[in-house]
């Protein structure tokens, strides 16, 4: 069980996007801070929409243009239907700005990508080789068992009560999974 015990080294950690790519973060920062300015404007609308419902129909209607003319109080039902109106049409804007920032983060995420593989590239390097190396050496372990199983079977020693322990999982010793993941890894360059 040594083999699969975690080494005490300190933990490598993956940069995130926003880390390696400046306009990724960017772009982050201004969908947080659209999000934000949705959420004021919300609060808002809402403590608008409490200041009308509470004013009822209390003086005559007339428009926010002509409300704002005769110098009623901001707080009349005609103005706060004007503000609530532009915060309606504040907030249709926020929304488009998010699509849009929604957007622009799905076309930079492809660079930003790049970016964070080329960071990580020399610690991917060295545990791929570290598993390419750990299979040659179970590759080495595999031969001598191998070897020691077809010993039997040439001496015709029957040797069932040893336990025979298979080790098709690992695919054929010559093209199976350990020499094909090997291979690979050699070809990219990381062996």
């Amino acid at each position: 069980m040594a083999l699969l015990k975690k080494k005490d080294t300190a933990e490598y950690r993956i940069p995130s996007l926003a880390e390696a790519s400046p306009e990724f973060a960017a772009l982050v920062q201004k969908r947080a801070d659209l999000h934000a300015l949705q959420s004021k404007l919300n609060g808002e609308l809402r403590d608008v929409q409490k200041q009308i419902d509470a004013a009822g129909d209390k003086g005559p209607r007339v428009s926010p243009r002509i409300a704002e003319l005769l110098g009623d109080e901001a707080n009349s039902a005609p103005m706060l239907g004007k503000q609530a109106t532009d915060i309606r049409a504040k907030l249709a804007d926020v929304e488009i700005a998010i699509e849009i920032v929604g957007r622009r983060l799905s076309d930079a995420k492809t660079p930003a990508s790049q970016a964070v593989c080329q960071i990580a590239k020399p610690e991917y390097a060295r545990r791929v080789a570290a598993v390419a190396k750990a299979l040659d050496v179970l590759a080495s372990a595999r031969a001598d068992y191998d070897d020691l199983r077809n010993q039997f079977e040439a001496e015709d020693v029957a040797w069932t009560s040893l336990t025979p322990l298979s080790l098709g999982f690992l695919g054929d010793p010559r093209d199976g999974q350990i020499p094909r993941f090997v291979r690979e890894a050699r070809e990219a360059g990381y062996v």
